[in-house]
């Protein structure tokens, strides 16, 4: 299994350095997808033919991308930014492995901030999901966005902060 792992002093990462590591490990299937996405195109210049083109954008590259790639990106991003934000974390490790790109604090935190980061990433998702439900523009992408609330199960990272530090979070409010 592929591992990589970065420590970085909390006041020095930056955000989209979460996006950049969800990028580079889906990078292989976005390369697929360009190279299929250039014969397609290589093939409509020579006959005419707009089919391939449509059919590798809309189900391949536009789901890997839009909805696969992004989504991810936004997700791990969004819990940088929550933890830049806490004093107490001093480093932010960015842990990549073949099937998942997570954030993890180093320093302390409260079970406050545990919830509260652990619900923004895929706050962060939901919402853009919402947006583009509710606008119309890609009901079928929103799907994508929407199903990162998933990630507040108790067998996910996220979920099982949120689950372990919610009852103390809730007894100091």
């Amino acid at each position: 299994m592929t591992s990589f792992s970065r420590k970085y002093p909390a006041a020095d990462v930056k955000v989209l350095t979460a996006a950049r590591s969800v990028i580079a490990q889906v990078c292989p299937l976005l390369a697929f997808t360009g190279v299929l996405l250039g014969v397609a195109l290589f093939w409509m210049t020579r006959t005419g033919d707009w089919g391939p083109v449509l059919l590798v954008w809309s189900q391949l590259a536009k789901p890997a991308v839009l909805g696969l790639a992004v989504p991810f990106a936004l997700h791990e991003s969004a819990h940088v930014f929550a933890l830049k934000r806490i004093p107490t974390v001093t480093h932010i490790v960015i842990e990549r492995t073949t099937w998942r790109t997570s954030v993890v604090p180093s320093g302390t935190m409260s079970a406050r901030h545990t919830v509260l980061v652990a619900l923004i990433g895929p706050g962060a998702c939901v919402a853009v999901g919402t947006l583009l439900w509710a606008s119309g523009l890609g009901r079928a992408l929103a799907w994508w966005y929407l199903a990162h609330v998933l990630f507040l199960l108790p067998f996910f990272g996220d979920g099982r902060a949120l689950w372990n530090s919610l009852p103390e979070a809730l007894r100091k409010s």
